[in-house]
């Protein structure tokens, strides 16, 4: 990430403590201070205020002392308003004359507190330039420069945004000792009515049983995998008799197991059946998602304690049948599916091996084989990130895996997305330290420093090395706000 300058509205507050700026009068005596020095830019414009304060007034009538305020930068020089404080006679000739910028009478023995402020054109040459008092005595005229001059502030109007850079720590998967895979999915297959046996012609049949077969598949013709369980679930919808369909789910959900052992020759002992006779929690589901009418009362009967058929019943007599027509017709047809899974196992494979198959079937990599792949890219490279996004998105849950994709996100500045993976990194000092950087990033720097010094507890170098970070911020913020005068 680039500094910038922040050129819109940039504000020095200068707040000088008493005395710290004292000039004498034509006597060698106190005369005044200069206090809550004030520097704005503000676009094209700058503005300068201050107050001329004493206690004590000591200047004769006929005396006077001119502030002139300037800025200079090397051979730049900007002459603004001068403030002449007057004693009794020459504070009346000068109203007479009307030969100045800002009068103030000063009268002998009394306190002055005079506010002055000036508008300008701001120029690039003034960013660094000193603020210079210089003191006129007698109010005679003269050149400025030839008289005592003070530096009240040297000025830093145009302060770079210092942007920190992250510096993360990613964490090491696990080698999987056997990388454990499955391949999931549903058939919805048609059966005559109460009957189980699969008739592979009848309406789609033909269509949803090559959908199991090209998920076995993928699996079984990849010499890199093999296949060591099918597990079949079958379902049935809810109309009808409890009874009845918990016949149909069971043999069903045999009926397609016979199917696939006969096709492929598999041995009956990676089979596993199980069937569920009416399926409920996906008519709520449904019904949660749905804007039916009788959506809140659907709710209620599928919630209650009823027994299933008793359910049913109360469904067919909502509204005179109409929503149990319309579930009939549209849901139910949803609810009576073989879902099924392919447990596989995958050999392991070496880091060449691993960057093929990463663009072919990256789910067979394990994390570990993926972080090998990305340490052969060029940090902060697109192929380097995108190595880390595809672990994350194919292990959602995983600690290391969300705390690597939180570490390419704090690395691009994005605290936002970084934040999210955050909630699943789990409590790792890496994990800590991934915490504190996002933190700072998003401006809570309280927090930033406890975090980053827990993980610097932890042994973390890279935590010292992102508390510099912090502090180069913190003191960014000082120049810009003007806090540090």
């Amino acid at each position: 990430m680039k500094n910038s300058v922040k050129s819109y509205q940039i504000m020095m507050m200068l707040a000088m403590p008493a005395n710290i700026f004292a000039l004498a009068s034509t006597d060698n005596t106190h005369f005044a201070d200069i206090k809550e020095l004030l520097v704005r830019k503000q676009g094209d414009s700058l503005s300068i205020s201050f107050s001329i304060v004493t206690d004590n007034v000591e200047l004769q009538s006929n005396k006077s002392v001119k502030f002139i305020p300037m800025l200079v930068n090397g051979d730049s020089t900007c002459t603004l308003k001068t403030v002449t404080v007057a004693g009794q006679r020459q504070y009346i000739s000068s109203q007479r004359r009307k030969d100045y910028d800002m009068l103030v009478h000063g009268k002998n023995g009394k306190p002055l507190n005079a506010y002055y402020h000036t508008t300008i054109e701001y120029k690039k040459w003034m960013n660094t330039a000193q603020l210079m008092m210089a003191q006129n005595r007698c109010g005679c005229g003269g050149d400025p420069f030839s008289e005592d001059n003070t530096l009240l502030r040297t000025l830093k109007l145009e302060v770079p945004v210092f942007y920190p850079k992250p510096i993360v720590a990613f964490a090491v998967p696990h080698v999987e000792a056997v990388k454990h895979r499955q391949e999931s999915g549903s058939a919805f297959l048609d059966f005559p009515v109460n009957q189980t046996v699969i008739y592979p012609q009848y309406r789609r049949n033909s269509v949803e049983l090559d959908k199991i077969s090209a998920t076995i598949d993928v699996v079984r013709n990849d010499t890199n995998t093999y296949i060591t369980g099918i597990l079949i679930h079958g379902y049935a919808s809810p109309e009808g008799s409890f009874d009845n369909n918990r016949r149909l789910a069971q043999g069903r959900a045999h009926a397609l197991k016979q199917y696939v052992k006969q096709k492929y020759g598999f041995a009956d002992s990676i089979f596993r059946v199980r069937s569920t006779p009416e399926d409920w929690e996906g008519l709520k589901k449904y019904v949660l998602k749905s804007s039916l009418q009788q959506r809140d009362k659907l709710m209620d009967i599928i919630n209650g304690n009823s027994k299933e058929d008793e359910k049913n019943r109360m469904i067919e007599n909502l509204d005179g049948g109409k929503t149990y027509r319309f579930l009939l017709d549209n849901v139910y047809p949803a609810l009576r599916h073989s879902d099924y899974t392919v447990d596989y196992t995958v050999k392991p494979f070496d880091v060449e091996m691993a960057k093929r198959i990463l663009k072919t079937r990256p789910q067979l990599l394990s994390l570990n084989e993926m972080f090998m792949v990305a340490k052969t890219c060029e940090p902060e490279s697109e192929d380097f990130k995108k190595v880390f996004e595809i672990a994350v998105n194919l292990f959602p849950e995983d600690t290391t895996a969300n705390l690597n994709a939180a570490n390419i996100a704090l690395s691009e500045g994005n605290w936002q997305r970084a934040e999210r993976y955050l909630t699943k990194a789990g409590n790792s000092p890496q994990a800590i330290l991934a915490s504190g950087i996002c933190a700072m990033l998003k401006g809570d720097y309280t927090l930033a420093k406890d975090l980053l010094m827990k993980a610097s507890m932890e042994g973390l170098q890279e935590a010292e090395l992102n508390l510099e970070q912090l502090e180069l911020k913190l003191e960014n913020i000082k120049d810009i706000e003007g806090n540090k005068f």
